[in-house]
């Protein structure tokens, strides 16, 4: 987990650090649409969006799965990939692209999303132009002011920033 959020931050922002809690916060284990069969690992916040998201699925006392959800741009995963998006979701069919209806999106935002139990989702997952498709949308968002800032969690952040500096 650590390693997809550092990911995320090192394309989205060219200092990570700088942006801490004013144009990115990160919560762990958030209330977010908990269910008995739904809780939230993390989620990463950029401006007022949630940008991406780990959720995994418990029962009878055990994980049986996880969701990975990720937010870009969709104009630029189309332009980098050379590919429609109705393209891409016949090339990655174990992928989910559905568009956002958040405003602060500007129209353009796209959430890519998969499950760990689909065999090769995470290959077809990371084979994605994301480096191309996270900034722009993280650019636009990182404009905004979000409301999250009381759910940071800093020692969660400084892990994912050590992460980050030790590259």
């Amino acid at each position: 987990m650590v390693d997809l959020i550092a990911d995320y931050l090192t394309d989205a922002f060219d200092n990570p650090a700088d942006g801490e809690l004013v144009r990115w916060t990160l919560s762990a284990l958030p209330a977010t649409n908990r269910t008995t069969e739904r809780e939230r690992l993390f989620t990463l916040c950029v401006g007022p969006m949630e940008v991406l998201y780990v959720e995994r699925f418990p029962q009878d006392g055990r994980i049986v799965d996880y969701r990975v959800a990720l937010y870009v741009s969709e104009s630029a995963l189309v332009a980098a990939s050379a590919r429609s998006l109705d393209q891409l979701r016949n090339m990655f069919p174990l992928l989910h692209f559905d568009r956002t209806t958040m405003a602060s999106a500007g129209g353009d935002g796209i959430v890519v999303d998969w499950f760990l139990s689909d065999e090769g989702a995470d290959d077809q997952f990371f084979s994605l132009p994301l480096t191309a498709a996270i900034r722009p949308l993280a650019e636009l968002l990182a404009a905004g002011r979000g409301s999250y800032g009381q759910y940071h969690n800093k020692d969660f952040a400084a892990a994912v920033l050590a992460r980050i500096s030790g590259r």
